[in-house]
C-alpha cells in the first residue's frame, strides 16, 4: 500500500492510498494508467511545474513511463512539456469560479434545471451534485417533499429554508472554487446512502463518457453515480461532444441526457448510437 498527498492552495491537503497488485522493475505500485495520468496532470497544474525525475519518484514508474504520460496529456492540451519537464497550461490551471461558471449560458442552464427538477417525483431520494447547472434545478424542487443530499454549500444555502425537504449535508474536505466537499469523507460518507436520482454536472460529455476538469471531484462523482438507482446527466450544449481531463464513468452508466435546444443533433446521434438506452431530453 502507498500514500502519497497532494497540498493545495490555502492549506487544504488530498490524500491518496492505492493497494499494490503486482511486483515488478518499474514499480512496486501499479496504477491505472488513465488514473496515474489524471493524477500527474493534477499534480502538475497544482504546482505549475514538475520535472521527470520528480514526478517518477512521486508516481513510483520509470522516467520512461513518465515521458510517455507528460507526451499523452500534452496531446490532450492539459500540460506543456519542457526540457526535463512539464509545465500547467495556462488555460486549465485556473479554473473559472463557480459563479462564473453559473452565469455562463445561463437561459439555457435554467431551462435545463428546469426539465431535470421535472424528471424528480415526491417522495424521492435525491442526490443533488455540485455543479452550476444542477443548482437551476433546485427553484423548482423546493415545494417537493423529497429528501435530498448535496455536497455544496450554495445548495445547502438555498435548500435550508425548504420545509418539504429533508436535507443531507454531505461533508469531506472543502474544495473551495466551488464550495463543494469532497474526497474520502466525503465518498465514505455516501458509501451508506441510497439514492432514487442523481441530478449530475459535468464539463463533458462524449462517445468515451462523462469527464470533469477537475481531478479533485472525481471520486466523490463517482461514488454519486454508484449509490444512485438512476444517473441524469446535465450538460448544456457546448459540453456535447467534449472529453474533459478526467473521465467520471462510461456512457452507458449514464441514464438520461437533459441538454439545451441549440444541441447538435450531430453529436447526440453519436451518443445515442454508442449508448442506444440514452434517454436525450431537451430542454
Amino acid at each position: 500500500m502507498r500514500a502519497f498527498a497532494t497540498k493545495l492552495d490555502k492549506g487544504v491537503v488530498l490524500s491518496y492510498t492505492f493497494v499494490s497488485k503486482t511486483k515488478g522493475a518499474d514499480s512496486t505500485t501499479r496504477m491505472l494508467v488513465d488514473e496515474r495520468r489524471h493524477l500527474i496532470a493534477e499534480s502538475v497544474i497544482v504546482k505549475g511545474s514538475a520535472t521527470v525525475a520528480e514526478l517518477s519518484k512521486e508516481f513510483g514508474v520509470s522516467l520512461v513511463t513518465i515521458r510517455s504520460d507528460l507526451e499523452a496529456l500534452e496531446q490532450q492540451g492539459v500540460i506543456r512539456r519542457n526540457r526535463g519537464g512539464a509545465v500547467a497550461d495556462q488555460s486549465v490551471r485556473f479554473l473559472p469560479s463557480f459563479q462564473e461558471r453559473t452565469s455562463v449560458h445561463r437561459k439555457n442552464k435554467q431551462a435545463i434545471g428546469k426539465a431535470a427538477a421535472g424528471l424528480v417525483n415526491s417522495g424521492d431520494w435525491v442526490f443533488l451534485d455540485a455543479g452550476s447547472t444542477a443548482l437551476y434545478a433546485i427553484d423548482h424542487l423546493q415545494n417537493k417533499r423529497l429528501t435530498v443530499a448535496v455536497n455544496s454549500v450554495y445548495s445547502v444555502n438555498k435548500l435550508v429554508d425548504c420545509p418539504n425537504i429533508e436535507l443531507i449535508q454531505v461533508g469531506g474536505v472543502l474544495y473551495r472554487p466551488s464550495l463543494c466537499f469532497v474526497g474520502k469523507l466525503a465518498t465514505a460518507h455516501l458509501e451508506e446512502l441510497n439514492f432514487d436520482r442523481l441530478l449530475l454536472g459535468v464539463n463533458g460529455v462524449a462517445e468515451s463518457g462523462v469527464s470533469v476538469n477537475n481531478c479533485l471531484e472525481v471520486g466523490i462523482k463517482q461514488m454519486m453515480i454508484e449509490c444512485s438507482n438512476e444517473v441524469i446527466v446535465l450538460a448544456d450544449s457546448v459540453k456535447l461532444g467534449i472529453r474533459s481531463l478526467a473521465r467520471i464513468a462510461p456512457l452507458s452508466k449514464v441514464h438520461k441526457l437533459v441538454t439545451d435546444k441549440e444541441a447538435s443533433q450531430e453529436v447526440l446521434d453519436r451518443l445515442c448510437e454508442v449508448h442506444p438506452k440514452l434517454e436525450v431530453i431537451v430542454a
